[in-house]
C-alpha cells in the first residue's frame, strides 16, 4: 500500500483579483475559495493527508476555516514561502518521509475532479511524474522582443499544464532540493530539471484557476 500527501499552496496575494481579501480567502458562491479544492482532495479515497501552505499572517485564520467547514485528513497548516515553490518546498519538508507520492494541487483551482486526482496518483505510481494538462486549442505564435512573429508552432502536441501533478516522493523531493535549480512555473519543470520524464493526464477545461475577477465570474457558473 502506497500513502498519498496532498499539498496546497493557498499563500496567493490576490492582488490579479483586484480585492484586498487574500486570495483563499476570497468568497465563491458564499464559501472561500480554498475550501473548495481542500473539500474535494479529502474526499477522495486515495488521499491520506493533505498539508496546506498558508500566507505567514493567515495561518491561524486558516486553521480556523478548516475546522468550520469540517475537512478532514488535514495534518498540518505552514507558513508559505515568498514564491509558490518556496510554499511547496516547505510542505515537503513538514512531510518527512511519511508518504510515497505526493500529489500537489493549487488552492485556486476549486473544480478539480476525483478522476484527475486519481488518476494523477495513478501515473505517479507507475511512471514517477504526472502532469494534468489540457490540449492548446488556439493557433500559438513564437514571438522575437520586437513582438515580430518568428514561428507559429505546432497546437497538436502542445499541452496547458494544470494541477494536480503528483509524483513519487523522493523524486520531487529531490527535484525541490537540487542546488542551482532554475526558477520554474510549475513542479513537473522541476522533475523535467532533474532528468525525469513527465507522463501527461489530459485534464479538463473545467479545472480553472482562479487569478483574475473574470476567472471567479466562470467558477461561479461552472460550479
Amino acid at each position: 500500500m502506497t500513502r498519498t500527501v496532498a499539498i496546497v499552496p493557498a499563500a496567493g496575494s490576490g492582488k490579479r483579483l483586484g480585492v484586498r481579501t487574500k486570495k483563499p480567502f476570497v468568497l465563491l458562491k458564499g464559501r472561500p475559495l480554498v475550501t473548495y479544492a481542500l473539500k474535494a482532495l479529502s474526499s477522495s479515497k486515495h488521499i491520506d493527508g493533505i498539508i496546506v501552505a498558508a500566507d505567514r499572517g493567515s495561518v491561524g485564520r486558516l486553521k480556523g476555516l478548516i475546522k468550520r467547514y469540517r475537512i478532514k485528513k488535514v495534518i498540518a497548516v505552514v507558513a508559505g514561502g515568498k514564491t509558490r515553490l518556496g510554499s511547496v518546498k516547505n510542505c515537503l519538508e513538514r512531510a518527512g518521509n511519511l508518504f510515497d507520492i505526493a500529489l500537489i494541487h493549487d488552492g485556486a483551482r476549486p473544480l478539480v475532479s476525483e478522476r484527475e486526482i486519481s488518476g494523477s496518483i495513478r501515473l505517479a505510481r507507475k511512471y514517477g511524474a504526472c502532469v494534468t494538462a489540457i490540449p492548446e486549442v488556439d493557433t500559438v505564435k513564437l514571438a522575437a522582443k520586437d513582438m515580430f512573429v518568428k514561428k507559429t508552432l505546432d497546437r497538436s502536441v502542445m499541452y496547458r499544464a494544470q494541477t494536480p501533478q503528483a509524483f513519487r516522493f523522493e523524486i520531487i523531493k529531490k527535484a525541490y532540493c537540487r542546488e542551482g535549480r532554475p526558477e520554474a512555473t510549475d513542479d513537473s519543470a522541476l522533475a523535467e530539471g532533474i532528468g525525469r520524464k513527465v507522463k501527461i493526464l489530459e485534464g479538463s477545461f473545467r479545472n480553472i484557476k482562479v487569478t483574475t475577477k473574470v476567472d471567479l465570474k466562470l467558477a461561479e457558473v461552472l460550479l
